[in-house]
């Protein structure tokens, strides 16, 4: 067959394709907020994953005492801390995806933004 499509000659072309045209494009500087808010980001996705079960350990025989009633007492509530949490959890993953769009949809913006006052500066003034 004649007719068969070279794929690997077609990636090839299509990544240059898109080297090229990444390579037309201005770059486009982080401003000091848009690094703070990828800080944030990242200690957003450390934060996020809220636990109901802190290790209890005691270093005395009183703080060992207390932190034996602290996981009976935790053992009987379970029924009624964990489905708070994962509540706070699924709100917590909600939100973090949220402001990862954003993030992502801001610095797409920001892109586009830098790629028109390029054309603007590119094209001779009308009169």
């Amino acid at each position: 067959m004649s007719s068969e499509i070279d794929v690997a000659a077609t990636l090839a072309a299509l990544r240059a394709e898109v080297r090229a045209q990444r390579a037309a494009l201005p770059a486009v500087e982080p401003t000091p907020a848009e690094r703070e808010l990828q800080r944030v980001v990242e200690e957003l996705e450390y934060t996020r994953v809220v636990s109901a079960h802190w290790p209890l350990e005691g270093r005395n025989p009183l703080e060992q005492a207390i932190a034996f009633v602290n996981k009976v007492v935790r053992r009987y509530l379970r029924w009624y801390i964990n489905p708070i949490v994962e509540q706070q959890n699924a709100f917590n993953d909600t939100a973090a995806r949220a402001i990862r769009l954003l993030v992502a949809e801001n610095a797409a913006l920001r892109a586009e933004l830098a790629a028109l006052r390029a054309q603007l500066q590119q094209s001779p003034p009308s009169s």
